[in-house]
């Protein structure tokens, strides 16, 4: 099942922790970018493991401070996804959760090369080096053998080539949600970097669309501008209406939304019925850089909403720029039917209707 059916509005709003379980740790790498007082943090640490703990229990005890202390650093200091990094060209370290090619030769050599699997074509390759015997985990090895689901990774940009970009790997893992500042009464160790997708029915202020059945079809929101829409939102939300500037980095922005009673700060992409058919990421601005856009506003949820359906790759996208471990966002879609139900729900649809043919 869907997050959506599989959990309630309260048990998908918890505050949890997005972080790595380490298969791969680069110790040497994290002392050196850390330095010298990283480096007593860690052993301080270390030296705080019991006598009693066995040598094989320790060496994954050892292998999660260094994983600790290496996201803290990433978090404090702002290091962006993989996709950011790329899009934006600035910057060395990454930390996010991405998809890898097979890597068919793990097994065979003591160096190998993993290769990137881009949501979306990119005009080059990222290949990750790596030496197969920091990999503590069978799991992970078999799972890199494969290609097979989502890895959570952290590396340094290491060498530039015409058509390549090189990768050393600091820490490679699976995306792992632990308890937060509130304890969970469901088993997440099934979720990992999915749990972060919120749904409108979440939200205190859209909570009157659970009284209501969702529409069959999109249809009736041809009509409804993006205007329109956004002056409804805001009067659901009772914020002022906010004008459009050539620097914004999103359409609509709120501090006035809380999800479970925890007041939060909103970032909002709104797209209207000018291309009234379901959202691909060619929807998003020349560049496709909308989301990139979205995501570098200073807000706890992403909403991204359309008049139609929104496919999975624009779904899959806003996904990676937001699940990052140690620094996650909340994110939320409102397709064309749920945009519809939120404006019924509070009886704002001839509002937006008429707003909409006033603009024309």
């Amino acid at each position: 099942m869907s997050i959506r059916e599989s959990l309630s509005s309260e048990q998908r709003s918890l505050d949890l922790e997005l972080t790595i379980d380490p298969g791969f740790v680069h110790h040497r790498k994290i002392e050196t970018i850390l330095g010298n007082d990283g480096i007593a943090v860690i052993h301080n640490a270390i030296n705080k493991i019991p006598d009693s703990v066995p040598e094989w229990q320790k060496t994954t005890h050892i292998n999660h401070i260094y994983k600790d202390a290496f996201l803290l650093f990433c978090s404090s200091i702002g290091v962006k996804t993989l996709q950011d990094l790329l899009l934006d060209e600035k910057g060395r370290i990454f930390c996010s959760v991405e998809t890898l090619e097979p890597c068919e030769s793990i097994y065979d050599e003591d160096r190998v090369i993993s290769v990137w699997k881009p949501i979306t074509p990119y005009n080059r390759k990222i290949e990750f080096h790596y030496s197969t015997q920091r990999i503590s985990s069978d799991t992970l090895k078999s799972r890199l053998h494969i290609g097979e689901g989502k890895f959570a990774i952290v590396a340094e940009l290491s060498n530039v080539k015409k058509d390549v970009l090189i990768f050393d790997p600091i820490i490679m893992g699976f995306p792992w949600l632990r308890d937060g500042k509130e304890k969970p009464n469901f088993d997440i160790m099934w979720y990992g970097s999915t749990y972060f997708e919120n749904f409108i029915e979440d939200f205190d202020e859209f909570q009157k669309v659970r009284d209501l059945e969702t529409p069959s079809n999109p249809d009736e929101m041809k009509n409804i501008s993006e205007y329109a829409f956004k002056i409804c939102l805001s009067e659901i939300l009772g914020d002022s209406v906010q004008k459009d500037w050539g620097g914004e980095t999103s359409d609509y922005f709120s501090s006035h939304i809380h999800l479970n009673g925890k007041r939060m700060t909103a970032a909002f992409l709104l797209k209207g019925p000018a291309n009234f058919a379901p959202m691909t990421l060619n929807h998003l601005g020349k560049n496709n850089d909308q989301i990139l856009r979205l995501a570098r506003e200073p807000a706890q949820i992403l909403f991204v909403q359309h008049s139609h359906d929104i496919l999975s790759v624009v779904r899959e996208t806003l996904r990676a720029f937001s699940t990052q471990p140690a620094n996650p966002k909340r994110y939320c879609f409102i397709d064309g039917r749920d945009s519809l139900k939120l404006l019924k729900a509070y009886g704002l649809y001839e509002r937006a209707l008429k707003l909409s043919q006033k603009r024309v």
